[in-house]
């Protein structure tokens, strides 16, 4: 698999973009803009909890999942597991 900044496409950013949310280096308000599913009550004693997933809005309207709280969840969680993981984007 090739990593965030060497894939091509308008979904490469968003991955990028949520991988600094993970990591804890995006902005503050992208970090709220976004629910990770270990933080969600409900789901503290599944499996996912200890995952690297975030909850996905769920939108009435297609406009709504061009937003970064629908879109941003929704490409990282497509992503392999094995890059959820990564600590360094740049090698």
């Amino acid at each position: 698999m090739v990593p965030f900044a060497r894939r091509a496409g308008p979904e490469a950013n968003k991955e990028g973009t949520m991988h600094s949310v993970n990591i804890g280096r995006a902005p503050t308000y992208l970090i709220y803009s976004v629910t990770a599913t270990r933080d969600v009550l409900s789901r503290s004693r599944l499996r996912s909890s200890s995952s690297h997933r975030y909850e996905q809005l769920r939108t009435r309207h297609k406009l709504g999942e061009r937003s970064f709280s629908f879109g941003g969840p929704a490409a990282w969680n497509s992503l392999p597991p094995s890059l959820h993981e990564l600590a360094n984007t740049l090698t």
